[in-house]
């Protein structure tokens, strides 16, 4: 089996919601600021599990930073892996933002193993200067009926603090599907499918709830979701973003309950 959990941008969702050509008035602030935050969560999400991966595969590539160690060889399971960043921390994998702190990963078997468990959690970690706390974890559900690997991961209490004392929290559960590239050594050709729900707190202390309605897809050879719809709410408000046709471009839409929409760009 060629593929390794994390390797992708792919399942998670890494975007950043700018809006444009807005046709709505401050009624509408709620869902502008859960659709950012929401934004932002997924981001975050993208470059945890990458650096985590990243860092495992090259046990901290040789250099300073990060350094990698385990509590047993690896192959032993279970197992317990530390990625120290160090207090002044260092570039993560991207090489745009800069990592500090430990992520603990705790690790029950090979990840491309039915049933395996891979868990983070955080100790004194930033990602630039906001800090991350709470847990995250991967099941691997092992093969589906159309034979497509599938995991769960969920994060619990999982919470950002910010530099001006503001934080965003959040619990999530969705389940991450393979759905094409699977069998060859490309990862560039991956696509992956993703389902399921998600439910916080926005910076501004409103709680959302959020539900994938169509499944978002994303190709890893892509930078954006290409498709599939979330619904949120907020503050007593609704609205929901469209991705599209399965396009590789940054473009969705931000749609209200009464038909007002927002043009959207995603980076």
């Amino acid at each position: 089996m060629k593929k390794s959990i994390f390797l992708i941008a792919a399942l998670l969702m890494g975007l950043f919601i700018i809006p444009s050509c807005v046709k709505t008035d401050k009624n509408n602030d709620s869902e502008l600021a859960t659709s950012e935050d929401l934004a932002i969560q997924e981001g975050i999400s993208q470059e945890i599990d990458r650096s985590a991966e990243v860092a495992i595969q090259e046990r901290g590539g040789g250099g300073s930073c990060p350094t990698v160690t385990l509590d047993k060889p690896w192959g032993t399971w279970p197992n317990t892996l530390t990625i120290d960043y160090g207090p002044d921390g260092c570039a993560g994998p991207n090489g745009t933002h800069i990592l500090k702190g430990k992520i603990i990963v705790h690790q029950t078997a090979d990840v491309f193993s039915a049933g395996a468990t891979r868990t983070l959690s955080f100790d004194q970690f930033f990602i630039d200067a906001i800090q991350v706390e709470g847990t995250r974890a991967w099941t691997n559900n092992g093969l589906n009926a159309s034979s497509q690997w599938s995991f769960t991961v969920t994060s619990t209490n999982v919470k950002l603090s910010y530099p001006d004392g503001s934080s965003q929290s959040w619990n999530q559960n969705h389940t991450v599907t393979l759905i094409d590239g699977a069998y060859n050594l490309n990862p560039w050709d991956d696509v992956w499918s993703t389902t399921g729900t998600a439910s916080g707190v926005n910076r501004e202390g409103l709680a959302y709830t959020a539900n994938i309605t169509q499944a978002l897809i994303k190709k890893t050879a892509c930078n954006w979701i290409s498709a599939g719809e979330i619904e949120f709410a907020a503050g007593g408000n609704s609205a929901r973003v469209d991705f599209g046709n399965g396009d590789c471009d940054n473009k969705g839409t931000l749609i209200f309950p009464n038909g007002d929409s927002i043009q959207i760009t995603l980076k």
